[in-house]
């Protein structure tokens, strides 16, 4: 908008988008070439559900189950692999205020990070993978908020095409399906 002050608000309340790096851009590329539809058309969405359950759903929910670190993906744009493999490869190029990290350092020297959740004039809560942490704002020192997402980057590099085809297409799928025995 040409307004310092402005995009500063519109970017507390909404968040932030960056430019994607060309070396993610090319990871980009090359998994959408990797998994078109006919491939993904072969994708165990059991298996993937099973990946998702032990990597994803540590943070996200999908149809209904999973943690609340992390949006909830049941509503999300998953059925588009474009906007699955962008978010998945480059999880801070669009992140919404809510989520953005935040490091708190405390006067005995701990330093915490995390999503803020509840706030109140005395304490805030800090949400990290499989914890909650009330946090009386006199012990805090130091606050920083990073306009950058929680959710690491290269999990898919971690597991191999075929993991990746079947997280992809239980991610894609259109209703939950059973886990793997």
């Amino acid at each position: 908008f040409n307004d310092a002050k402005l995009n500063e608000q519109l970017s507390k309340v909404w968040g932030e988008t960056r430019e994607t790096s060309a070396e993610k851009l090319k990871l980009v590329a090359e998994l959408k070439a990797r998994h078109t539809p006919e491939s993904l058309a072969k994708g165990d969405q059991s298996k993937g559900r099973t990946i998702f359950a032990g990597v994803c759903g540590q943070c996200h929910k999908l149809y209904g189950e999973g943690g609340a670190l992390g949006p909830d993906l049941t509503g999300s744009g998953r059925h588009d692999l474009n906007y699955l493999i962008e978010n998945i490869v480059d999880p801070s190029a669009v992140v919404d205020a809510a989520y953005y990290l935040n490091s708190i350092t405390l006067k005995d020297g701990r330093v915490l990070s995390g999503i803020v959740g509840a706030q109140s004039e005395r304490t805030l809560t800090l949400r990290s993978v499989g914890q909650e942490t009330v946090i009386d704002k006199q012990d805090i020192t130091k606050r920083e908020t990073l306009p950058i997402s929680l959710m690491p980057e290269a999990l898919l590099q971690a597991f191999t095409p075929e993991q990746q085809r079947d997280l992809l297409a239980y991610l894609m799928g259109n209703s939950q399906v059973p886990l793997t025995k």
